[in-house]
């Protein structure tokens, strides 16, 4: 009797630990148009684009993006400089 109680509660606390981490709810994949944009959910390290001259220029090194922000699609207009 005392093993069957061990056995319930070993396999009670795996279907809790397995809910509780994802393992047995599926998650779903939502897929966004292309040229929507974007808001980060984590912090990213990435290369970014630098407008130089007029032309677009990769950065030589990445860059850390924060949370939160938002990323456009290029639309292949001209990016409005400030005066």
């Amino acid at each position: 009797m005392t093993r069957q109680w061990i056995l319930i509660a070993i396999l009670a606390f795996a279907l809790v630990l397995s809910l509780e981490y994802g393992c047995l709810v599926k998650e779903r994949v939502i897929l966004i148009p292309s040229g929507e944009p974007v808001q980060l959910a984590e912090c990213v390290n990435v290369y970014v684009y630098l407008m130089v001259g007029g032309e677009k220029v990769k950065s030589p090194s990445r860059v850390m993006v924060p949370a939160g922000w938002w990323c456009l699609p290029d639309t292949g207009e001209e990016v409005p400089r400030k005066p």
